[in-house]
C-alpha cells in the first residue's frame, strides 16, 4: 500500500509540524483515535513521514538493515548542539565504526564504577534544596546528571576544564527551560567550549594514563591506525553532553513526580532500598526488582525520548505487509505503543507492579528504541537513575504541591514535567 494511502491529518504541513513539536502528546493521541495506530504525517522539509504504534511494524522497523535507510535528516536538529560528526548524524559505515569505537566506553563495568560518584554528586546537589518551599526540582536535577557527565568524560569535576564546562552549563542550560532555549546558549559556548577540548585532548595523547573518557577518545585510531579527528572527539563529547545529559535529569524529575503522588508505590519503594544493603559497587542496587519496576514504568508512562530516530528508507521496503518507497520516513512511536491499552491496562495510571513478574518484547516496551540504532548509553542511564534516586529518597521526604499529574512539556526533543509540576521539601529521611 503506498503511504499516500493511509490516513492521517489534513492540516498544512506546517500545522503539522508546530503540533508535533509544541504539543506532541495531544497531537498523537488525537491522530490514533482518528487513523489507528499507522498514521501519515507531513512534517515539511522532511517529507513524507508515516508514524506507527503497531509493535509488528515497529519489529519490522528496527529489523531494517543499515543499508534500507538514513537517519540523519531525521536528527537534524541535533547538528547546531552536537557538531556534524556526532554519532545521531551518521549514517551506513561510519555509524557502525563510530559505534564500535564508543561501545566500550559503556561497558557494564565502566557504569558500576560510577555509582559512588553519582551518590556523592546527587548528595551534594539535592543538599541544597529549600525546605518548606515549593520548587521544581529538573534545573537541580540537570546541574547533577551534567556534573556526572563531566566527571565520566573528564575523570573528575575539579580540573580547569571541568569547572570551566560546569560553569558554562549552570548559566546557560540548567537555569533555564523551553523546548529548545537551553542548548541554544550552550550551543553558542561551542567555539570557547572546543578550543579546551582541543587542548585536554593534546594533553591525553601525551599521557594515555589520565582517567576519563576523553582519554579514551583522544587514544582512538581510526581504521587506518589514524588518530580520530579532534572535530571527531570533540562532537563525541557534545553528543554526551547533550544526550547523556538531559535524558537522566528528566527521568529523574518524572520519578519524583509521580512517586510524589503515588504514596502506596513511594512506600514500597522506601520498604525495598531500606531493606537492601548499601553497596558502593551499585550491582545489588541494579538488581532490585521494585526498584527496577518503578524505572520501568517511569520509561513507560512519558517515554522521555518519544519517537528514536526515524529511518528515511532509501529503497523500497515492506512494513507489516505494506510497502514504503524510498524518501518515506519510518518512525515508530514509543509513547504511543506504551500507551496501548491491549498491552498495558490502565496505561494512563503509574503502576510499576506491571513490570513484576511480566515480560514485554522489544518492540512493546523500547524506550531507548531498537536495532542498528539503539541506545548506547542505556547501562549508564539505569545506574544513574537508580543511585540517584536512592540518594534523593535516603535524604528527603518529599509532597507534591500540584494536586493532578500535569501533561509534558518539551526540553528540546524530549518530555519533560511541566515547569509549574512543583513539589516540597517537608522533612529529612530517620
Amino acid at each position: 500500500m503506498p503511504h499516500g494511502l493511509i490516513a492521517g491529518p489534513s492540516e498544512s504541513a506546517s500545522t503539522q509540524v508546530r503540533l508535533f513539536i509544541e504539543n506532541p502528546v495531544d497531537f498523537w493521541e488525537s491522530c490514533m483515535q482518528r487513523y489507528g495506530p499507522v498514521i501519515r504525517l507531513d512534517l515539511g522539509s522532511l517529507g513524507p513521514v508515516v508514524l506507527f504504534a503497531e509493535p509488528e511494524a515497529v519489529k519490522s522497523i528496527f529489523r531494517l538493515p543499515a543499508s534500507a535507510f538514513q537517519c540523519a535528516p531525521y536528527n537534524e536538529h541535533y547538528r547546531y548542539v552536537m557538531g556534524d560528526l556526532s554519532l545521531l548524524l551518521q549514517d551506513g559505515d561510519t555509524h557502525r565504526r563510530q559505534r564500535k569505537l564508543l561501545s566500550p566506553m559503556f561497558r557494564p563495568d565502566e557504569c558500576l564504577a560510577q555509582c559512588g560518584a553519582i551518590c556523592e554528586i546527587v548528595r551534594s546537589v539535592v543538599d541544597a534544596w529549600p525546605a518548606g518551599q515549593p520548587f521544581n526540582p529538573r534545573s537541580s536535577l540537570h546541574e547533577a546528571t551534567f556534573r556526572v557527565m563531566i566527571r565520566m568524560i573528564f575523570g573528575d569535576q575539579d580540573s580547569a576544564a571541568s569547572r570551566e564546562l560546569i560553569g558554562v552549563h549552570r548559566e546557560s542550560v540548567a537555569a533555564q527551560a523551553g523546548s529548545w532555549g537551553p542548548w541554544r546558549g550552550f550551543s553558542r559556548m561551542q567555539p570557547q567550549i572546543r578550543l579546551l577540548l582541543a587542548q585536554e585532548l593534546r594533553v591525553r595523547r601525551a599521557n594515555p594514563d589520565q582517567p576519563g573518557l576523553l582519554t579514551q577518545l583522544a587514544q582512538a585510531k581510526d581504521e587506518a591506525g589514524e588518530w580520530v579527528s579532534d572535530a571527531e572527539c570533540e562532537d563525541h563529547v557534545f553528543s554526551l553532553l547533550v544526550a547523556g545529559v538531559d535524558t537522566s535529569a528528566i527521568s529523574l524529575a518524572w520519578a519524583l513526580h509521580w512517586l510524589c503522588r503515588e504514596p502506596a508505590v513511594l512506600a514500597s519503594l522506601l520498604a525495598e532500598l531500606q531493606a537492601a544493603p548499601i553497596d558502593a559497587t551499585g550491582r545489588a542496587l541494579l538488581g532490585l526488582p521494585y526498584l527496577n519496576a518503578v524505572y520501568a514504568e517511569t520509561l513507560r508512562m512519558y517515554p522521555i525520548v518519544p519517537t528514536p530516530s526515524g529511518r528515511k528508507l532509501t529503497r523500497e521496503v515492506e512494513i507489516d505487509g505494506q510497502v514504503f518507497e524510498a524518501g518515506v520516513t519510518l518512525v515508530p512511536c514509543t509513547y504511543l505503543v506504551h500507551r496501548r491499552e491491549d498491552i498495558y491496562p490502565e496505561s494512563s495510571r503509574f503502576r510499576p507492579e506491571r513490570f513484576l513478574g511480566n515480560t514485554f518484547t522489544p518492540f512493546q516496551y523500547f524506550p531507548y528504541g531498537g536495532g542498528v540504532r539503539s541506545c548506547l548509553g542505556e547501562m549508564l542511564a539505569a545506574m544513574e537513575f537508580k543511585a540517584g534516586l536512592r540518594t534523593i529518597l535516603d535524604r528527603w521526604q518529599l509532597e507534591a504541591t500540584t494536586a493532578p499529574p500535569r501533561r509534558p512539556v518539551r526540553h528540546g526533543t524530549l518530555l519533560a514535567p511541566a515547569d509549574d509540576s512543583t513539589m516540597v521539601v517537608v522533612g529529612k529521611r530517620p
